[in-house]
């Protein structure tokens, strides 16, 4: 069985030759395995999965975009970077005929080849400010879709492609609107938040479309940011599930299934993720990054949806010795052991300095048992 094949069945709930196993694999670990921040990440992390003997799930082919778009008519784009010892700060500065709208966007590098984004100020800091960019902003743009096309051919009967989007609640979170405003605006300005996510959600399915159109095999969707340490299920029931869930829809509606991402505090959320209707979910993070109890998770989100995790990549991968790596291997399969619908992995993405032995023991525990 190919591991192409042993992922889409296990995807859809057809009989495998073994559990699948795929860790998160970023952009930041293949370049520091190749000590090279310039490689080509199709074919590179395809290498980096098959040194180690791990199926794939490639997502380092993401199309390269910028959420706020170009300039347009009435729509114009003034961009300035600063440039700091360990960090880089973006000021994007919009101008329309209705006034001004501003962000700032702060790069902080964490370790050599791995950073991490963040807005320090937002578009959208009033209603009046959504009203502009509703207005004025460009239709959504055509991205160069070449890396999914690139990867999808590279791997052949190697594994799946699965590059990165933002969920319904994620893209306004992360890249327009500040969190705790976004998460008041649907108990103190419904109508305005309504309008938001839908304008919002409208961009987002036509991403969707154009991954789809490129080929891609699945979707990650990234909805870590409404975790359960930020909202509890009858919020996000009744604010953020009617959306996540047209988007999760609308891809398998076009025959692709959507990958769901919450890499944090998930355990009350489950009955709003089987309502959600995803295909695959990771990333099962137990204490103390999240609160995932694995047998839990089996019992609330399988056999329906695959499970995807089950070993912790920030402490464990990176003190354990190999033996303790093949034991946490082995005690997780004798959990999973009689649900058809999982994926061993990690709770997320691999750092650059995990001992390369503790990597290579995850798929030689898997052969072993």
């Amino acid at each position: 069985m190919t591991n192409r094949t042993r992922l889409w069945n296990v995807i859809r709930h057809h009989p495998v030759d073994r559990v699948p196993i795929a860790p998160f694999i970023h952009v930041n670990f293949v370049q520091a395995f190749f000590q090279d921040k310039t490689v080509d990440l199709i074919s590179k992390t395809i290498e980096v999965y098959e040194h180690f003997g791990f199926d794939i799930i490639h997502r380092n082919c993401t199309p390269a975009r910028n959420p706020i778009g170009p300039s347009g008519p009435n729509w114009r784009v003034e961009t300035t970077t600063e440039q700091h010892v360990d960090n880089e700060r973006t000021t994007t500065v919009v101008h329309t005929p209705a006034g001004t709208l501003r962000e700032v966007q702060q790069i902080n590098h964490v370790s050599k080849y791995d950073a991490e984004v963040s807005a320090v100020e937002y578009l959208i800091k009033t209603e009046q400010d959504f009203d502009i960019m509703a207005k004025y902003q460009p239709p959504q743009m055509l991205l160069d879709v070449t890396p999914i096309r690139a990867a999808r051919q590279a791997l052949g009967d190697k594994g799946l492609t699965a590059p990165w989007l933002q969920g319904a609640f994620n893209e306004v979170a992360y890249y327009y609107r500040r969190l705790d405003n976004l998460l008041l605006d649907p108990i103190d300005k419904p109508e305005f938040y309504h309008r938001m996510m839908e304008y919002f959600l409208s961009r987002n399915l036509q991403l969707v479309d154009q991954y789809i159109e490129a080929g891609t095999d699945m979707l990650s969707v990234a909805g870590n940011i409404a975790s359960g340490k930020v909202v509890g299920p009858d919020y996000f029931r009744a604010h953020i599930l009617p959306y996540e869930k047209r988007l999760i829809e609308h891809a398998q509606g076009r025959g692709v299934p959507v990958l769901y991402h919450n890499c944090g505090r998930a355990r009350g959320l489950f009955p709003c993720y089987r309502e959600l209707g995803m295909d695959v979910y990771e990333s099962l993070t137990a204490e103390p990054y999240g609160d995932t109890v694995l047998e839990e998770a089996l019992t609330a989100l399988a056999p329906d949806i695959v499970l995807h995790g089950g070993v912790d990549q920030i402490d464990f991968l990176m003190k354990a010795n190999p033996r303790q790596v093949r034991e946490r291997v082995r005690s997780v399969l004798e959990t999973t052991k009689n649900q058809g619908s999982f994926i061993l992995g990690t709770s997320d993405y691999l750092h650059e300095l995990t001992p390369y032995e503790n990597i290579a023991a995850l798929s030689a525990a898997l052969s072993e048992s």
